[in-house]
Formats: C-alpha cells, sequence, structure tokens
C-alpha cells in the first residue's frame, strides 16, 4: 500500500516535521522484521547520507506503538546498545500526525544476511544473544516499575487458543491434544509460580540484525512485556530447533546456555520448565500458521513439537550438559 501523500509531498513533509532534509526513498535496502504492523514503510536518507526508516502505522495501534517507542528509547538511555529506538519530532513526539497518517522514523541498521541454515551453528551467536539478555535482565532489574506492563499468561494464552481451535478444526485440534495433555500434567500449574520479569517477547534470529561478529540490533518488540523469565530464551531455542533440530545440540545453543548458566539471571525452576516452555510458545506459531491458513506449516509444526515432547529428557540433558 502506497501513503497518502506523493513522494515528494511525503519527503517535504517529513522534514518539516522532524527538522531535518530528507531527500529520497531508498527502496533498493532491505528491511528486516515484519511489514505486518505497519500500512507502508520504507528507507528513506537525508541529505548528510544519514540513512532512517519511515513508517506510516494504523491508527488502532497507536497506543501499543508509542508505549513501544518509549520502552526503546528507555532502554538506550540506560546503555542497552543494540536497540534502534524511535526518533521524536521537533515537538518532542515519537508518533506524529502527519497528513491525517501517524508516521514514525527510526534509524536504519543494516546488517550480515544469515547463512541459512548454517548459522544455527555459530558458537559465537550463542555468546552474542547470551549477551544481550543479561543486559536487558540487568537494565530493567535496577528499576523494574519503568518496565512494568500486566503479566502475560502463557497458560491463559495456551487454553483460549486450543479452545478456540476445538471450535474450529476438531482435525487439528485432536493432532494437537497430546501436547496440551502434556502441559496440563505440571506446566500450567507451575507456570503461574515462575519469577517474571520484562522480556523483548518475540526474540528469534531473524528479529536481530547480525554484525560481522556481533548484535547490531534487535527489532519488533510488538510483544515486549512482562512474562515469564525464560520466555526469549525459550522462544529463541524453539526458533532455532524448528531450523535444524541438530542445533539444539550444536555450539550455538551450548555456548548460550554456558554463558545464562554462568551468569545467573534465571532461577532454578526456570531452568527445570525450559523444555516445556519451548513446547508451549510453539503454541504461538501455530496460531501464526493458522491465521495465515498454511496448511503445511501447521502439519510440520505438530511434526516438531512431537519431536520436542518425545524427545524432552534427552533435550534437557543437551541443555544443560555443559552446567
Amino acid at each position: 500500500m502506497q501513503p497518502h501523500l506523493n513522494e515528494t509531498d511525503l519527503l517535504a513533509a517529513v522534514s518539516r516535521q522532524w527538522k531535518m532534509s530528507v531527500d529520497r526513498l531508498r527502496p533498493d535496502l532491505p528491511l528486516a522484521g515484519s511489514p505486518e504492523r505497519t500500512v507502508w514503510r520504507s528507507v528513506v536518507e537525508t541529505s548528510g547520507k544519514r540513512q532512517l526508516v519511515l513508517e506510516k502505522i494504523p491508527s488502532n495501534i497507536y497506543g501499543r506503538k508509542r508505549r513501544i517507542a518509549g520502552v526503546l528509547q528507555e532502554l538506550s538511555d540506560r546503555g542497552l546498545s543494540q536497540t534502534a529506538p524511535y526518533l521524536p519530532d521537533a515537538g518532542g513526539e515519537f508518533i506524529p500526525l502527519v497528513d491525517h497518517g501517524l508516521w514514525q522514523l527510526c534509524p536504519y541498521v543494516g546488517g550480515v544476511v544469515l547463512d541459512r541454515p548454517a548459522y544455527v551453528m555459530d558458537g559465537w551467536r550463542g555468546d552474542a544473544v547470551a549477551d544481550f539478555l543479561i543486559g536487558l535482565h540487568a537494565i530493567c532489574h535496577r528499576d523494574p516499575a519503568v518496565f512494568d506492563t500486566p503479566p502475560f499468561s502463557v497458560s491463559a494464552y495456551i487454553r483460549d487458543l486450543f479452545a478456540a481451535l476445538s471450535q474450529r478444526d476438531q482435525k487439528v485440534a485432536e493432532r494437537y491434544r497430546p501436547f496440551m495433555d502434556h502441559l496440563g500434567k505440571r506446566f500450567f500449574s507451575v507456570h503461574d509460580r515462575l519469577p517474571t520479569r520484562f522480556c523483548h517477547g518475540d526474540l528469534h534470529p531473524i528479529n536481530i540484525i547480525w554484525g560481522e561478529r556481533s548484535i547490531r540490533a534487535v527489532i519488533d518488540w510488538e510483544f515486549c512485556g512482562i512474562k515469564p523469565e525464560a520466555y526469549d530464551l525459550a522462544n529463541l531455542l524453539g526458533c532455532l530447533g524448528m531450523e535444524d533440530p541438530k542445533s539444539l545440540a550444536g555450539p550455538f545453543v551450548s555456548r548460550l546456555i554456558s554463558r545464562l548458566r554462568s551468569s545467573g539471571p534465571f532461577s532454578d525452576e526456570s531452568w527445570d520448565t525450559l523444555p516445556d516452555l519451548m513446547l508451549a510458545l510453539r503454541f504461538a506459531w501455530l496460531s501464526e500458521w493458522m491465521r495465515k491458513k498454511d496448511q503445511p506449516m501447521i502439519r510440520l509444526e505438530a511434526d516438531y513439537m512431537s519431536l520436542l515432547l518425545d524427545h524432552r529428557q534427552d533435550l534437557k540433558s543437551i541443555l544443560f550438559r555443559a552446567v
């Protein structure tokens, strides 16, 4: 979808709003992250050759986008360098109204394209992700009230999703029932006692902009908030295993786990329930495949969850063998 203004008028309006000279669009530059939560987006370039991401957002997510902009600015101010906080306009507003549309700007961060699936065996990436999670925890732990949001219940989310799925598609629901039954034996009751913290909420390798040997930025904070403390780790591990199950026994994962265990940010109970949290969070991916009506991925997700469930004890041994 195109912006309401033509290119010349759009660049002029943005230049006036942010008090900078924005000269041209750069559609040749690739954009990481999901475009689904924007009406339109593109890289733009200033007269000083500074590259920025310009996005138009729908009005129904304005409140959440504004909160996210504030969180990213706070994290950046407190020293988390792997954020790309939005730029306030001349009046200090992160998402101003420009020609009847809501717009935002953030720095464009280029990166190295992932060599898929070979990257899942890169040990240095495990060190880099661990350092990011340790840094995020330290910042939010120092002043948790700044990042406080209503806690997200994984167990309530899965129950609601499965209830809706049972009404909508009995065949798929029956395929996924064994995973519900397993989680219902212990995880759902334990979940409510797990320590919580502020989490990115959608941490996986595609939401990381990688440098040659570092993380340049972590993007797509749409689901950030208070969640079980190992939420980001569980989601990342689940995504690595989906890319290549052998990665869960590889150097990326082993160095990630070893570094996190040695730093001590998670409770013993969080470590103990990690394999089940990995399984539980795959229901969020199932929801995505259902929304897109992607039947091959719905089937593949069930196969992957069966693998996680059948090899739960093996997975636990693999994840903690470096400890």
